[in-house]
């Protein structure tokens, strides 16, 4: 009975018994098992990049470690995962940090638009610690440790009739808007944002309620908005961050040398997703042209415009994230 007692608590606390012979006696190292989640569905290249990481993580554990994944909101959505991870429901998960900044401040750092130039800008200045200076600490104070981060994708201006090519053209139009900050930005064009989800864009334009929209590539391409947009200018505004996030409680019962791997394994996965994203990017402005939409770029020159003409914008968010200031400072400091 007292066998079984035991291997039911070492159960619910998250481990199995993974015994070895050492110096005539039998000691036991807890085999780890972790409950990862995910709102992405398995459309999305960070399934697969995620599944890469959790083989690693197993192979370099000699199977020490066993996850079970779950994919596409199973488990839990977009702005759930976060607080399921803080109570310890699951053990691992990668968010969208712009989905958190209400409750961990400045986390949507690098959703400001114009601050960085690319993906190649965004991932040079995360390799360089931009969440050391304060970020990854707020995390753990909530009970979360963040092993690493990786940018997602740039949000462009989509439009129909006529293209958004430098700050003034996007007096009078009415823009989908998916964020406070690009809402603002908007406005302080001149333009009027609208509040809308993915799910409502193609209706919308198909309408004419809205006339255009401001998002990642995924989102043109997985909800086929080639079909009611006719420009996309390539314009940076403004980036998602993706994080490899585990339970703080978790983490400190895993071994030194296991938290090395993981570690490890998580920057392999944040460079993964940064070429996925490259990938993904450039697949999807074959896709757009491909369904006849014409394709954009600004020069250095415009994009400083724009990013001169929302000065009220990153005020805005000053006042709003009073240690804001070092995390745009280092950004700026540090372009790729």
């Amino acid at each position: 009975m007292e066998r079984i007692s035991r291997r039911r608590f070492l159960k619910q606390m998250g481990f199995a018994t993974l015994a070895f012979q050492m110096g005539g006696r039998v000691w036991a190292r807890p085999k780890i098992n972790i409950t990862f989640s995910t709102m992405f569905p398995t459309s999305y290249y960070w399934v697969p990049i995620t599944q890469k990481f959790i083989k690693k993580v197993e192979e370099r554990t000699n199977g020490e470690v066993k996850f079970a994944f779950y994919h596409s909101k199973q488990l839990f959505g977009g702005k759930e995962e976060v607080p399921a991870l803080q109570r310890g429901d699951i053990d691992m998960c990668i968010p969208n940090a712009n989905y958190h900044s209400g409750t961990i401040k400045g986390s949507d750092v690098g959703a400001l638009p114009f601050l960085w130039k690319d993906v190649h800008d965004a991932w040079h200045c995360l390799k360089a610690g931009l969440w050391d200076q304060g970020l990854n600490q707020k995390w753990l104070k909530i009970n979360i440790v963040i092993l690493a981060q990786s940018p997602g994708g740039f949000y462009h201006f989509g439009t129909k009739k006529r293209a958004i090519l430098k700050p003034a053209d996007l007096k009078g139009m009415t823009i989908a808007t998916s964020s406070t900050a690009h809402a603002k930005m908007v406005e302080e064009l001149g333009g009027s944002p609208s509040f809308m989800s993915s799910g409502e864009l193609y209706t919308a334009l198909q309408r004419g309620t809205i006339d255009g929209i401001l998002r990642p590539f995924l989102t043109y391409t997985g909800r086929k908005l080639y079909e009611v947009l006719d420009h996309l200018t390539i314009t940076n505004a403004g980036n998602y961050t993706i994080l490899m996030t585990i339970n703080k409680n978790t983490w400190q019962r895993i071994p030194k040398d296991i938290q090395k791997v993981f570690r490890e394994c998580a920057w392999e996965w944040a460079e993964d997703g940064y070429k996925a994203t490259l990938e993904s990017d450039a697949k999807a402005i074959e896709t757009l042209k491909k369904h006849g939409m014409k394709i954009h770029t600004i020069s250095d020159q415009v994009f400083q415009e724009f990013k001169k003409s929302i000065k009220k914008v990153y005020d805005w968010w000053l006042s709003k994230n009073p240690d804001g200031k070092k995390y745009i400072e280092f950004i700026e400091t540090r372009h790729g």
